[in-house]
Protein backbone atom coordinates (compact mmCIF):
# COMPACT_ATOMS: atom_id res chain seq x y z
CA UNK A 1 0.00 0.00 0.00
CA UNK A 2 0.52 3.73 -0.31
CA UNK A 3 -0.42 6.56 2.34
CA UNK A 4 -0.15 4.75 5.66
CA UNK A 5 1.41 7.81 7.11
CA UNK A 6 -1.67 9.57 6.21
CA UNK A 7 -4.89 10.51 8.10
CA UNK A 8 -7.41 8.06 5.72
CA UNK A 9 -4.47 5.64 5.20
CA UNK A 10 -3.44 5.05 9.04
CA UNK A 11 -7.06 4.69 9.87
CA UNK A 12 -7.36 1.77 7.69
CA UNK A 13 -4.19 0.13 8.23
CA UNK A 14 -5.07 -0.19 12.07
CA UNK A 15 -8.75 -0.87 11.71
CA UNK A 16 -8.13 -3.84 8.98
CA UNK A 17 -5.41 -5.22 11.19
CA UNK A 18 -7.16 -5.84 14.56
CA UNK A 19 -10.37 -6.68 12.62
CA UNK A 20 -7.64 -9.32 10.66
CA UNK A 21 -5.22 -10.91 12.98
CA UNK A 22 -4.10 -13.09 10.15
CA UNK A 23 -3.18 -10.08 7.49
CA UNK A 24 -0.20 -8.68 6.80
CA UNK A 25 0.56 -5.22 5.33
CA UNK A 26 3.26 -4.47 3.35
CA UNK A 27 3.86 -0.31 2.71
CA UNK A 28 5.71 2.07 0.98
CA UNK A 29 7.15 4.78 2.99
CA UNK A 30 9.59 7.74 2.75
CA UNK A 31 11.80 9.24 5.21
CA UNK A 32 11.30 12.96 5.90
CA UNK A 33 13.18 15.63 7.18
CA UNK A 34 16.02 13.28 8.74
CA UNK A 35 13.56 10.70 10.09
CA UNK A 36 13.12 7.56 8.20
CA UNK A 37 9.85 6.00 7.06
CA UNK A 38 10.43 3.24 9.34
CA UNK A 39 10.40 5.72 11.62
CA UNK A 40 7.38 8.01 10.62
CA UNK A 41 4.88 4.87 9.98
CA UNK A 42 5.64 3.55 13.28
CA UNK A 43 4.87 6.62 15.12
CA UNK A 44 1.85 7.44 12.76
CA UNK A 45 0.39 3.84 13.43
CA UNK A 46 0.89 3.92 17.36
CA UNK A 47 -0.54 7.66 17.27
CA UNK A 48 -3.62 5.94 15.45
CA UNK A 49 -3.90 3.09 17.64
CA UNK A 50 -4.15 6.02 20.65
CA UNK A 51 -6.47 7.85 18.90
CA UNK A 52 -9.03 4.45 18.03
CA UNK A 53 -8.75 3.91 22.03
CA UNK A 54 -6.93 0.47 21.33
CA UNK A 55 -3.27 1.69 22.04
CA UNK A 56 -2.84 -1.88 23.51
CA UNK A 57 -3.09 -3.14 20.10
CA UNK A 58 0.01 -1.37 18.30
CA UNK A 59 2.35 -3.90 19.34
CA UNK A 60 0.63 -6.64 17.52
CA UNK A 61 -0.01 -4.15 14.03
CA UNK A 62 3.25 -3.24 13.82
CA UNK A 63 4.52 -6.80 13.73
CA UNK A 64 2.54 -7.33 10.78
CA UNK A 65 3.66 -4.08 8.60
CA UNK A 66 6.60 -4.13 6.86
CA UNK A 67 7.98 -0.89 5.38
CA UNK A 68 9.77 -0.59 2.69
CA UNK A 69 12.17 2.64 2.40
CA UNK A 70 11.44 4.99 -1.04
CA UNK A 71 9.08 6.52 -3.26
CA UNK A 72 6.81 6.13 -5.71
CA UNK A 73 9.24 8.42 -7.45
CA UNK A 74 11.51 5.65 -7.69
CA UNK A 75 9.69 2.90 -8.34
CA UNK A 76 10.96 0.34 -5.53
CA UNK A 77 9.72 -2.55 -7.47
CA UNK A 78 12.41 -5.29 -6.47
CA UNK A 79 12.39 -4.39 -2.68
CA UNK A 80 8.40 -4.49 -2.91
CA UNK A 81 8.48 -7.69 -4.86
CA UNK A 82 10.66 -9.98 -2.26
CA UNK A 83 7.58 -9.20 0.25
CA UNK A 84 4.76 -10.82 -1.48
CA UNK A 85 3.18 -12.44 -3.18
CA UNK A 86 0.43 -9.70 -2.26
CA UNK A 87 -3.51 -10.29 -3.04
CA UNK A 88 -4.03 -6.42 -3.37
CA UNK A 89 -2.77 -3.08 -3.93
CA UNK A 90 -4.14 0.01 -1.80
CA UNK A 91 -3.56 3.48 -2.77
CA UNK A 92 -3.79 5.98 -0.59
CA UNK A 93 -0.76 8.87 -1.54
CA UNK A 94 -2.07 12.20 -2.38
CA UNK A 95 -1.25 15.49 -2.16
CA UNK A 96 -4.01 17.77 -1.06
CA UNK A 97 -2.95 21.10 -1.62
CA UNK A 98 -6.02 22.78 -2.71
CA UNK A 99 -4.11 25.88 -4.00
CA UNK A 100 -3.13 26.80 -7.54
CA UNK A 101 -0.02 24.54 -7.74
CA UNK A 102 2.87 26.70 -9.16
CA UNK A 103 4.92 24.28 -9.63
CA UNK A 104 2.70 21.12 -10.82
CA UNK A 105 3.77 19.20 -7.57
CA UNK A 106 -0.05 18.38 -6.45
CA UNK A 107 -0.48 17.17 -10.52
CA UNK A 108 2.84 14.99 -10.25
CA UNK A 109 1.79 13.54 -6.90
CA UNK A 110 -1.70 12.55 -7.45
CA UNK A 111 -1.45 11.78 -11.27
CA UNK A 112 2.27 10.82 -11.76
CA UNK A 113 1.91 8.74 -8.50
CA UNK A 114 -0.68 7.06 -9.63
CA UNK A 115 0.57 5.98 -12.80
CA UNK A 116 3.86 5.02 -10.73
CA UNK A 117 1.31 3.28 -8.23
CA UNK A 118 -0.05 1.20 -11.17
CA UNK A 119 3.17 0.38 -12.28
CA UNK A 120 4.21 -1.04 -9.50
CA UNK A 121 1.27 -2.87 -8.67
CA UNK A 122 2.18 -4.45 -11.99
CA UNK A 123 5.32 -5.24 -11.80
CA UNK A 124 4.41 -6.99 -7.99
CA UNK A 125 2.00 -8.74 -10.05
CA UNK A 126 -1.08 -7.78 -7.47
CA UNK A 127 -4.62 -8.95 -8.98
CA UNK A 128 -6.56 -5.88 -8.10
CA UNK A 129 -6.29 -2.62 -6.69
CA UNK A 130 -8.05 0.00 -4.86
CA UNK A 131 -7.59 3.50 -5.21
CA UNK A 132 -8.69 6.31 -2.29
CA UNK A 133 -9.66 9.30 -4.69
CA UNK A 134 -12.25 12.46 -3.19
CA UNK A 135 -15.67 13.25 -4.03
CA UNK A 136 -14.87 16.46 -5.44
CA UNK A 137 -13.29 14.40 -8.73
CA UNK A 138 -17.52 15.91 -9.41
CA UNK A 139 -15.65 19.35 -9.76
CA UNK A 140 -18.38 22.14 -11.02
CA UNK A 141 -21.33 19.84 -11.23
CA UNK A 142 -24.46 21.10 -10.48
CA UNK A 143 -27.12 18.36 -8.87
CA UNK A 144 -26.27 14.56 -8.23
CA UNK A 145 -23.58 12.83 -9.22
CA UNK A 146 -23.87 8.94 -9.55
CA UNK A 147 -21.01 6.83 -7.46
CA UNK A 148 -19.68 5.54 -10.63
CA UNK A 149 -20.03 8.42 -12.87
CA UNK A 150 -17.40 11.01 -13.83
CA UNK A 151 -19.50 14.00 -15.72
CA UNK A 152 -17.07 16.96 -14.33
CA UNK A 153 -15.53 19.16 -17.27
CA UNK A 154 -14.17 22.15 -14.98
CA UNK A 155 -12.60 22.30 -11.41
CA UNK A 156 -12.29 24.67 -8.56
CA UNK A 157 -8.78 23.61 -8.55
CA UNK A 158 -5.69 21.14 -9.71
CA UNK A 159 -6.21 19.27 -7.14
CA UNK A 160 -10.11 18.19 -8.22
CA UNK A 161 -8.43 18.22 -12.00
CA UNK A 162 -5.67 15.91 -11.01
CA UNK A 163 -7.93 13.05 -9.11
CA UNK A 164 -10.09 13.12 -11.69
CA UNK A 165 -7.29 12.20 -14.01
CA UNK A 166 -5.85 9.89 -11.58
CA UNK A 167 -9.42 7.94 -11.38
CA UNK A 168 -9.67 7.92 -14.89
CA UNK A 169 -6.17 5.96 -14.99
CA UNK A 170 -7.23 3.40 -12.90
CA UNK A 171 -10.49 2.50 -14.24
CA UNK A 172 -8.69 2.38 -18.08
CA UNK A 173 -5.66 0.30 -15.99
CA UNK A 174 -7.14 -3.38 -16.96
CA UNK A 175 -7.02 -3.82 -13.27
CA UNK A 176 -10.40 -5.11 -11.73
CA UNK A 177 -10.92 -1.89 -8.83
CA UNK A 178 -12.11 -0.50 -5.85
CA UNK A 179 -12.84 3.54 -5.71
CA UNK A 180 -13.20 5.50 -2.51
CA UNK A 181 -14.20 9.02 -2.34
CA UNK A 182 -14.25 10.36 0.45
CA UNK A 183 -15.11 14.15 1.42
CA UNK A 184 -14.03 16.71 3.64
CA UNK A 185 -13.06 14.60 6.47
CA UNK A 186 -13.53 16.16 10.08
CA UNK A 187 -13.36 14.72 13.53
CA UNK A 188 -14.96 11.79 14.69
CA UNK A 189 -19.02 11.29 15.77
CA UNK A 190 -18.52 11.01 19.17
CA UNK A 191 -16.19 13.65 20.54
CA UNK A 192 -15.46 15.43 17.02
CA UNK A 193 -11.44 15.16 17.52
CA UNK A 194 -9.42 14.51 14.34
CA UNK A 195 -5.84 13.38 14.88
CA UNK A 196 -4.81 15.08 11.79
CA UNK A 197 -6.33 18.19 10.88
CA UNK A 198 -6.62 19.23 7.33
CA UNK A 199 -7.76 20.92 4.45
CA UNK A 200 -11.53 22.84 6.77
CA UNK A 201 -9.38 22.97 9.33
CA UNK A 202 -7.33 26.04 7.48
CA UNK A 203 -9.99 27.88 8.55
CA UNK A 204 -10.27 27.42 12.45
CA UNK A 205 -6.55 28.12 12.84
CA UNK A 206 -6.79 31.32 10.52
CA UNK A 207 -9.72 32.32 12.53
CA UNK A 208 -8.08 31.48 15.81
CA UNK A 209 -5.24 33.84 14.96
CA UNK A 210 -7.89 36.63 14.15
CA UNK A 211 -8.85 36.46 17.73
CA UNK A 212 -5.49 36.26 19.00
CA UNK A 213 -4.18 39.23 17.45
CA UNK A 214 -7.57 41.19 17.87
CA UNK A 215 -7.70 40.50 21.24
CA UNK A 216 -4.21 41.38 21.78
CA UNK A 217 -4.05 44.36 20.06
CA UNK A 218 -7.23 45.56 22.55
CA UNK A 219 -5.86 44.49 25.45
CA UNK A 220 -8.71 41.76 26.41
CA UNK A 221 -8.54 38.12 27.15
CA UNK A 222 -9.16 35.71 24.16
CA UNK A 223 -10.40 32.99 26.07
CA UNK A 224 -13.79 35.39 26.35
CA UNK A 225 -15.66 37.29 23.64
CA UNK A 226 -14.47 39.54 21.16
CA UNK A 227 -15.79 41.76 18.20
CA UNK A 228 -14.82 41.85 14.55
CA UNK A 229 -15.75 43.57 11.41
CA UNK A 230 -14.42 40.45 9.12
CA UNK A 231 -16.10 39.71 6.38
CA UNK A 232 -15.74 36.52 4.69
CA UNK A 233 -17.23 35.74 1.28
CA UNK A 234 -18.51 32.77 0.67
CA UNK A 235 -21.62 31.16 -1.06
CA UNK A 236 -24.97 30.08 0.93
CA UNK A 237 -25.29 26.47 0.14
CA UNK A 238 -26.40 23.46 2.33
CA UNK A 239 -24.57 20.87 0.99
CA UNK A 240 -21.45 21.45 2.57
CA UNK A 241 -19.99 17.67 2.90
CA UNK A 242 -18.32 17.05 6.23
CA UNK A 243 -17.28 13.19 6.84
CA UNK A 244 -16.31 12.20 10.19
CA UNK A 245 -12.75 9.99 10.21
CA UNK A 246 -14.61 7.47 12.18
CA UNK A 247 -17.32 6.90 9.15
CA UNK A 248 -14.56 7.19 6.84
CA UNK A 249 -12.29 4.49 8.39
CA UNK A 250 -15.28 2.04 9.20
CA UNK A 251 -16.95 2.28 5.51
CA UNK A 252 -13.42 1.63 3.54
CA UNK A 253 -12.75 -0.92 5.84
CA UNK A 254 -15.56 -2.91 5.33
CA UNK A 255 -16.06 -2.17 1.40
CA UNK A 256 -12.32 -3.18 1.26
CA UNK A 257 -13.40 -6.85 2.26
CA UNK A 258 -15.56 -6.94 -0.53
CA UNK A 259 -15.74 -8.77 -4.28
CA UNK A 260 -13.62 -6.00 -6.20
CA UNK A 261 -16.20 -5.35 -8.92
CA UNK A 262 -15.18 -1.96 -10.66
CA UNK A 263 -17.19 -0.20 -8.54
CA UNK A 264 -16.91 3.47 -6.99
CA UNK A 265 -18.33 4.22 -3.23
CA UNK A 266 -18.93 8.19 -1.89
CA UNK A 267 -17.70 7.97 1.40
CA UNK A 268 -19.71 11.09 2.44
CA UNK A 269 -22.10 10.25 4.68
CA UNK A 270 -25.41 11.38 3.75
CA UNK A 271 -25.75 14.23 6.18
CA UNK A 272 -24.81 17.81 4.90
CA UNK A 273 -24.09 20.53 6.57
CA UNK A 274 -25.25 24.35 5.63
CA UNK A 275 -22.60 27.09 5.29
CA UNK A 276 -24.67 29.26 7.50
CA UNK A 277 -24.64 26.46 10.55
CA UNK A 278 -20.89 26.56 10.14
CA UNK A 279 -20.76 30.26 10.48
CA UNK A 280 -23.27 29.94 13.71
CA UNK A 281 -21.07 27.38 15.56
CA UNK A 282 -17.78 29.47 14.67
CA UNK A 283 -19.13 32.15 16.21
CA UNK A 284 -20.72 30.95 19.38
CA UNK A 285 -17.32 28.43 19.51
CA UNK A 286 -15.23 31.84 19.42
CA UNK A 287 -17.62 34.01 21.11
CA UNK A 288 -17.08 36.81 18.38
CA UNK A 289 -19.40 39.33 17.52
CA UNK A 290 -19.40 41.13 13.77
CA UNK A 291 -17.66 38.22 12.18
CA UNK A 292 -19.98 37.65 8.82
CA UNK A 293 -19.77 35.24 5.61
CA UNK A 294 -21.84 36.63 2.77
CA UNK A 295 -21.52 35.82 -0.76
CA UNK A 296 -20.17 39.08 -2.10
CA UNK A 297 -17.86 41.11 -0.02
CA UNK A 298 -17.94 44.55 -1.55
CA UNK A 299 -15.13 47.38 -0.67
CA UNK A 300 -13.07 44.39 0.78
CA UNK A 301 -10.61 45.96 3.56
CA UNK A 302 -6.89 45.03 3.24
CA UNK A 303 -7.26 42.03 6.05
CA UNK A 304 -10.65 40.70 3.93
CA UNK A 305 -8.32 40.76 0.91
CA UNK A 306 -5.46 38.80 2.73
CA UNK A 307 -8.29 36.23 3.76
CA UNK A 308 -9.57 36.01 0.11
CA UNK A 309 -5.89 34.41 -0.29
CA UNK A 310 -5.07 32.87 2.57
CA UNK A 311 -8.31 30.56 2.46
CA UNK A 312 -10.41 31.26 -0.82
CA UNK A 313 -9.17 27.91 -2.07
CA UNK A 314 -11.33 26.55 0.74
CA UNK A 315 -14.49 28.32 -0.53
CA UNK A 316 -15.65 26.68 -3.69
CA UNK A 317 -16.54 23.76 -1.03
CA UNK A 318 -19.05 25.76 1.24
CA UNK A 319 -20.50 26.95 -2.27
CA UNK A 320 -21.07 23.74 -3.75
CA UNK A 321 -24.52 22.40 -4.92
CA UNK A 322 -23.25 18.94 -5.66
CA UNK A 323 -25.42 15.99 -4.10
CA UNK A 324 -23.34 12.88 -3.76
CA UNK A 325 -25.54 9.67 -4.62
CA UNK A 326 -25.10 6.43 -2.47
CA UNK A 327 -26.48 3.94 -3.86
CA UNK A 328 -22.88 1.54 -3.94
CA UNK A 329 -22.37 2.68 -0.34
CA UNK A 330 -25.93 1.55 0.87
CA UNK A 331 -25.73 -1.50 -1.25
CA UNK A 332 -22.43 -2.74 0.23
CA UNK A 333 -22.85 -1.41 4.16
CA UNK A 334 -26.85 -0.98 4.47
CA UNK A 335 -29.09 1.50 5.32
CA UNK A 336 -27.93 1.63 9.16
CA UNK A 337 -24.45 2.73 8.16
CA UNK A 338 -25.85 6.06 7.22
CA UNK A 339 -27.74 6.44 9.83
CA UNK A 340 -26.49 9.48 11.61
CA UNK A 341 -26.64 12.66 11.47
CA UNK A 342 -24.41 15.91 11.66
CA UNK A 343 -25.88 19.13 12.78
CA UNK A 344 -25.35 22.04 14.79
CA UNK A 345 -24.62 20.52 17.89
CA UNK A 346 -21.81 18.27 15.99
CA UNK A 347 -20.40 21.27 14.29
CA UNK A 348 -20.11 23.14 18.16
CA UNK A 349 -18.10 20.03 19.45
CA UNK A 350 -16.09 19.55 16.82
CA UNK A 351 -15.03 23.19 16.24
CA UNK A 352 -13.92 23.19 20.23
CA UNK A 353 -12.34 19.60 19.95
CA UNK A 354 -9.55 21.14 17.04
CA UNK A 355 -9.40 24.58 19.60
CA UNK A 356 -9.06 22.63 22.22
CA UNK A 357 -6.29 20.63 21.26
CA UNK A 358 -4.57 23.02 18.54
CA UNK A 359 -5.23 26.60 20.15
CA UNK A 360 -6.75 26.55 23.21
CA UNK A 361 -6.05 30.14 24.39
CA UNK A 362 -8.77 31.45 22.20
CA UNK A 363 -11.50 29.23 24.03
CA UNK A 364 -12.83 29.41 27.34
Amino acid sequence: MTGITGLVGGAFTTALLREHPDYEVVSLCRGFCGESGQSRAEKILRQQCEFDGKPETADDILRRVTIVEGTLGNLPAEAMAKEGPFDTFFHCAADVNLGKDLQGKTYATNFGGTQAALALAKAVKVPTFHYVSTAYVAGKTVGRVMEDSMPATDFNNPYERSKFDAEKLVRESGFPYTIYRPAIVVGRRSDGIVRKPLAFYRLLEFLGQVKRVTCSKEGIDPKGPFTTSLRIQAGATDKVYFVPVDYVQEAITKIFQLPVENKTYHITGDSPVSRYDIEKAVCEVLQSHGLSVMEHVDNPSKQEILVQKMIGDLMPYFESEIIFDQTNVRKALGDKALDWKLDLDFLRKMILAYYKRENPEVVP
